[in-house]
């Protein structure tokens, strides 16, 4: 296998996994909502709310985990695609996006299941309540849940429009992208949040048909260099 037949397998396999990745994540989240439309007012609350529907709040744990692993060589994938192009958007968008989305998931298993455990085993939310508040007080914590969210926020973007001024994409796809994101940042209740998920779904497989191009994007010098050899 040469290395163009690698880098077409290559841009294949990242164009496979933002798709799945993003329909997961689309999934996930209009599952939750769905389920779940009530925001809790305080943390110890997603003990009472997994307890209404345990079986649902472990589901959208394992898809939102599901969803993130996936997403996690799809990230690694678009900034080795954009790395020729755009190496300091890549480095930087690519190890920004990854760390956030390995706190997710460290959250997801160590938060999302914990409540999961504590539901399952019958522990109300006035007695979870002080080891809740310890962890929403711990530094390390917070900072992990900072890293998730400003990670999976501005990494995204970076990379999204980094391959738009690459050439990968169109503009339509970092701007998708962009909603998605600010809208789930400020919104609650199912019907916004499902609107975030056609959002980030459609964002994620635009920049699957980007990567996934029969041609990556040379640069100009390149193209030239290519006609001259193949008149």
């Amino acid at each position: 296998m040469d290395d163009r037949t690698g880098s077409r397998y290559g841009r294949r396999l990242t164009a496979i996994a933002l798709t799945a990745g993003g329909v997961l994540y689309g999934v996930a989240n209009a599952f939750y909502w769905v389920m779940f439309p009530d925001d809790v007012s305080e943390t110890a609350g997603n003990v009472a709310m997994a307890a209404g529907n345990l079986g649902a709040w472990r589901a959208e744990t394992i898809l939102f985990a599901l969803a993130h692993l996936l997403l996690l060589p799809a990230m690694a994938g678009l900034a080795a695609a954009l790395g020729r192009r755009k190496p300091l958007v890549a480095a930087i968008g690519g190890t920004v996006t990854l760390l956030g989305l390995y706190f997710s998931t460290v959250h997801l298993w160590h938060y999302n299941a914990f409540f999961g455990a504590l539901a399952g085993a019958n522990v109300d939310a006035d007695a979870a309540r002080p080891v809740v508040n310890a962890l929403d007080n711990d530094p390390f914590v917070m900072a992990s849940f900072a890293v998730w969210l400003l990670g999976w926020l501005i990494g995204l973007l970076v990379l999204a429009f980094g391959a738009w001024r690459a050439g990968l994409v169109s503009l339509w796809v970092p701007l998708v992208l962009t909603g998605g994101q600010v809208l789930d940042f400020v919104t609650e209740g199912a019907p916004l949040k499902i609107a975030v998920s056609v959002l980030m779904v459609a964002g994620l497989f635009g920049l699957a048909r980007g990567v996934d191009r029969r041609r990556p994007a040379d640069s100009p010098g390149e193209a030239k260099a290519a006609v001259a050899a193949h008149p």
